[in-house]
C-alpha cells in the first residue's frame, strides 16, 4: 500500500470519529516531543535547539518502529525552534526559558511570565483598543515578531515529503486560533494580579475582555476563512478548569470567548477543537449548548473520561486520556490496562485514543506499544 492510500485510510478514520461515526477502528493520535529518545538515547532535549535537523531525522525514524508506526498522527517536525516557542509564549507576554542555556540540558522548555501590564492599562485597552495594546506589551518584554528569522521553506518543503512518506493522517492538528481571552489577560498581569483584578474591578476586567473577544476572535476567524481549507481550528485553554475557577467566573469571563468562536466557526463549517488542561467535570454542560458534532474535546488527564462520556458522548468526539505519568514510570501491562478501560467506556465511535495533553518527553517505547496494542485490540 502506498502512503497517500495510507493517508487516505487514516484520514477517513480519523473523520469518522471526529463526527461521531463508526470507523473501521479507534483511530490513535500519540503526539509528542520525545520520541526521537528511542533512536539514540544520549540526545536531550536540548539537541532540538543545537542541533534540530538531526532530531527531526532520527524522529521520522521513531516513526518507523514496529509498532510505533501503527499511529494515525504524525510527528511533530520544525515545530520547536527557538523563534516558535518564543512566539508561543508571547501569546501570554511572557519568555521561553530554553532547555540547555536556561535549564538543564533535559528539561522540558518553560513559560515565564513577565506580567508587563499594569492596572492602568487597563483604561488604555477600553480608550485605545486591545490591538494598540498588544503592541505596546510587546514593546515591554522585548519581543518584535519582524525580528524572528524567517521559516526554512526550502527544509520545511522536504520535510513535509517525508512526513508524507509515513502515510499519517492529516487531521491530527488544524488551523491555531487565538487563545481565549481570559488566558492573554492572566498571563498579562501575571496570575496573582489578575486574580486580585477579578475581585477588586470586575466590570473593568469584563469591558476589556469583551473588547479582547471582539478583536480577536473576528481577526482568527478571518484568517481561518482566509487560509487554506479546515475542517477544525484548535484553541488551547489552560486556566479555565471547574477545579481552578468558579462557575461564576467562567460564566462571565470565559465561556462568551467559546460561545462566539464556536458559534462563528460552525456557520462556515469549520469544528472547534478544544484543547483544554485541567478538570473540566463542572463545566461540560456549558459545551450542550452547541450543534452536535461541531467540537472535538481533548482535555488532559484531569477530566474523567466517565464524566466526558456521561456528559458531551452524544454531543462530540472525545480524544485522550491516558495519564501522561502513567507512560514515563508505569509498567506496558498498567498502560495497556488503562487503554482498554478507555476502550470500555467511550465505546466504538466518537473517540480518539491520546495521552492526556501529549507524549511527555521520557515516555518509555514500550508502553507507547503497549497502547497501540490495547486500541488495536492485540
Amino acid at each position: 500500500m502506498t502512503p497517500q492510500e495510507m493517508t487516505e485510510i487514516r484520514d477517513k478514520r480519523m473523520i469518522a470519529a471526529i463526527n461521531m461515526e463508526k470507523p473501521d477502528r479507534i483511530p490513535i493520535s500519540l503526539s509528542g516531543q520525545g520520541f526521537f529518545k528511542w533512536i539514540d538515547p544520549t540526545a536531550v532535549i536540548a539537541d532540538m535547539f543545537r542541533r534540530p535537523k538531526y532530531i527531526d531525522e532520527i524522529t521520522l525514524q521513531a516513526y518507523k518502529l514496529p509498532i510505533i508506526e501503527e499511529m494515525d498522527s504524525g510527528p511533530m517536525i520544525g515545530f520547536t525552534s527557538e523563534a516558535f516557542l518564543q512566539s508561543f509564549a508571547a501569546m501570554y507576554f511572557a519568555k521561553m526559558k530554553i532547555p540547555g542555556r536556561d535549564l538543564p540540558e533535559d528539561a522540558i522548555w518553560n513559560i515565564d511570565e513577565q506580567g508587563p501590564m499594569t492596572e492602568e492599562d487597563y483604561d488604555t485597552v477600553i480608550d485605545k483598543g486591545w490591538a494598540y495594546m498588544t503592541e505596546e506589551l510587546y514593546r515591554r518584554i522585548g519581543y518584535d515578531p519582524a525580528s524572528l528569522p524567517p521559516p526554512d521553506t526550502e527544509y520545511m518543503e522536504a520535510m513535509n515529503k517525508k512526513v508524507a512518506e509515513l502515510g499519517k493522517s492529516r487531521y491530527t492538528m488544524g488551523a491555531l486560533l487565538p487563545l481565549p481571552s481570559f488566558e492573554v489577560l492572566s498571563g498579562a498581569r501575571k496570575l496573582p494580579n489578575f486574580f486580585k483584578d477579578l475581585r477588586r474591578m470586575p466590570e473593568k476586567v469584563a469591558a476589556v475582555i469583551d473588547i479582547m473577544n471582539e478583536e480577536t476572535i473576528s481577526r482568527g476567524v478571518k484568517a481561518i476563512k482566509e487560509g487554506p481549507p479546515a475542517v477544525f481550528a484548535t484553541i488551547g485553554g489552560t486556566r479555565a478548569g471547574s477545579d481552578f475557577i468558579s462557575p461564576k467566573v467562567y460564566e462571565r469571563y470565559y465561556h462568551p470567548f467559546f460561545k462566539k468562536t464556536i458559534t462563528a466557526l460552525n456557520e462556515i463549517n469549520v469544528k472547534t477543537w478544544l484543547h483544554n488542561d485541567s478538570d473540566w467535570s463542572g463545566f461540560l454542560h456549558y459545551f450542550t449548548e452547541f450543534p452536535k458534532k461541531s467540537c472535538i474535546f481533548d482535555p488532559d488527564h484531569l477530566t474523567p473520561m466517565e464524566n466526558l462520556k456521561k456528559v458531551l458522548g452524544d454531543y462530540m468526539c472525545i480524544e485522550g486520556n491516558i495519564p501522561p505519568g502513567l507512560v514515563a514510570v508505569g509498567t506496558p501491562d498498567e498502560c495497556y490496562q488503562a487503554a482498554r478501560r478507555l476502550l470500555d467506556i467511550m465505546g466504538d465511535r466518537g473517540f480518539i485514543m491520546s495521552v492526556g495533553c501529549s507524549v511527555p518527553a521520557n515516555a518509555k517505547r514500550e508502553n507507547i506499544e503497549a497502547i497501540i496494542l490495547a486500541t488495536l485490540g492485540k
